[in-house]
């Protein structure tokens, strides 16, 4: 199998043909509302697998999925099955260039309508959500989940968790998919021809955040706060 393919040209997505098979387990991993993104993934296991396969919907329209597959077939619909599906979806308005994707697995189908399909198998680092978000150019800050946009932040980790994890040294093989926000103080102490910018404090509370701020503003040109994710 190809390691990693994006699939949205029509020659690429022939009605009927089959484009994704693995025997592995697969279940959803997350859902973006922005831009319609819905994750599927096969994590590694013990002793059988080493990878993880990360399978990309994107934008959606409509999809129809289990919580799990023991061992996954996707293709393209024929023109019947689209036909069939769309017509029991009055409340969908399918744009241009929306496909729709068979799930088979055990004998039953599912299906995705979206307009394109990607996978990625590889070694997932401990610190990245997912193969699909990664930094971008314009902000290079550590990617809160496994994909970019609107979140339901349902990694944030508590506060106690933070608190095991500064006082453990049990979890250097953990995968680190869960954050908390701290707030970095920030300074320039330079002018405005040579800015010299550097970090003053890291803090667990905007409030204690903010109190820092207030004894270091006399002293320095500039200073402000940065919400960072420290991941868990």
């Amino acid at each position: 199998m190809t390691l990693h393919a994006w699939l949205r040209q029509d020659h690429e997505l022939v009605p009927g043909t089959e484009i994704f098979r693995s025997e592995r387990r697969f279940a959803m991993e997350a859902y973006s509302a922005s831009h319609g993104q819905l994750l599927l993934r096969s994590n590694p296991v013990d002793d059988e697998h080493e990878t993880t396969i990360d399978l990309l919907f994107k934008p959606v329209e409509a999809i129809k999925i289990r919580d799990g597959y023991a061992g996954l077939v996707i293709r393209c619909a024929t023109p019947g099955e689209a036909a069939q599906i769309m017509a029991s979806l009055p409340g969908v308005h399918p744009g241009r260039g929306d496909r729709v994707f068979m799930l088979e697995s055990q004998g039953r189908s599912d299906y995705v309508i979206s307009m394109a399909f990607g996978w990625h198998e590889g070694i997932l680092p401990r610190v990245q959500g997912s193969f699909f978000n990664s930094p971008d150019a314009y902000l290079p800050r550590w990617p809160t989940g496994p994909l970019s946009g609107v979140s339901a932040w349902f990694n944030v980790a508590s506060p106690q968790d933070l608190v095991d994890a500064l006082s453990s040294d049990d979890h250097q093989q953990a995968r680190r998919d869960r954050f908390r926000f701290v707030f970095v103080l920030m300074t320039d102490v330079g002018d405005e021809n040579r800015p010299e910018i550097s970090g003053a404090g890291v803090f667990l509370t905007r409030a204690d955040a903010e109190e820092a701020q207030s004894l270091l503003a006399p002293k320095v040109a500039f200073c402000w706060i940065e919400t960072l994710p420290v991941v868990i």
